[in-house]
């Protein structure tokens, strides 16, 4: 896999991974805030399911989203880009 870049900046193998885990956490605390009752969802199963999916998206997805470059040049640089003018 090419590291890919964001605002210049090429991100590192080690940041990409904590954007990840970053995101995984992100998806396995909405789970635990669901089944434990701090959040309400119409349909559990659904919502577990679909948040799983989102883990497994984010810890194997070779596409990167503009959200994730931009989170990952943030982690790694302690810059944050805006994306607006």
């Amino acid at each position: 896999m090419i590291n890919p870049s964001f605002a210049g900046v090429a991100l590192t193998p080690e940041t990409i991974a904590l954007t990840r885990e970053h995101f995984a956490d992100i998806s396995r605390r909405c789970i635990s805030d669901a089944t434990e009752g701090r959040q309400h969802v119409n349909d559990l199963d659904s919502y577990v399911a679909w948040q799983e999916s989102a883990i497994r998206d984010a810890m194997t997805c070779e596409r990167f989203s503009l959200t994730f470059l931009q989170r990952a040049h943030w982690l790694q640089t302690g810059e944050c880009v805006a994306l607006l003018p």
